[in-house]
């Protein structure tokens, strides 16, 4: 195994993960905890004993989640911009007024 590597046990089976920069072995231990727990959930819920078939919904459902996350985050991030340029008209038109000459 070289330096670029993280070996893990999964459902009895020790595998070889790729290493990810700036992740710990013990963050990307959990990470594996997370898939094989996803694992044995689809199992117990849909009674399948394919390894194959369960990576692949394992793997479907992460993505799911990913993409719900990806979604939720845009949703956010377009709140977020129309709150900064609601503060931003308001802190321009607060400065505009002070800034007006007197009658």
């Amino acid at each position: 195994m070289n330096s670029r590597e993280f070996e893990a046990k999964v459902r009895n089976r020790v595998i070889k993960f790729p290493a990810v920069d700036g992740l710990t072995e013990l963050e990307l231990g959990s990470i594996v905890a997370q898939v094989e727990d996803k694992i044995n959930k689809i199992e117990a819920k849909m009674n399948i004993v394919d390894s194959s078939k369960l990576a692949i919904l394992a793997a479907f459902d992460f993505a799911v989640e990913l993409n719900n996350l990806k979604q939720k985050s845009e949703t956010n991030r377009e709140a977020d911009s129309r709150k900064l340029e609601q503060m931003v008209s308001a802190l321009e038109a607060t400065l505009g007024e002070e800034a007006a000459p007197e009658k």
